[in-house]
């Protein structure tokens, strides 16, 4: 899921640097959000500890 998150910046960057700056827009909040849910995602897992 990581690789997916740097892949979307790296597109959202290639697209700004070559003028896409509209669609290099949409790839940055769809990594943002991507990244947020994965951070929810782990930030509410229970973790599994037997004292």
């Amino acid at each position: 899921m990581m690789s997916l998150i740097f892949l979307l910046l790296l597109i959202a960057m290639v697209s700004a640097f070559i003028g896409k700056k509209n669609v290099g827009y949409a790839f940055f909040a769809a990594s943002v959000i991507i990244g947020l849910y994965w951070f929810h995602h782990h930030a509410t897992d229970s973790l599994s500890i037997l004292l």
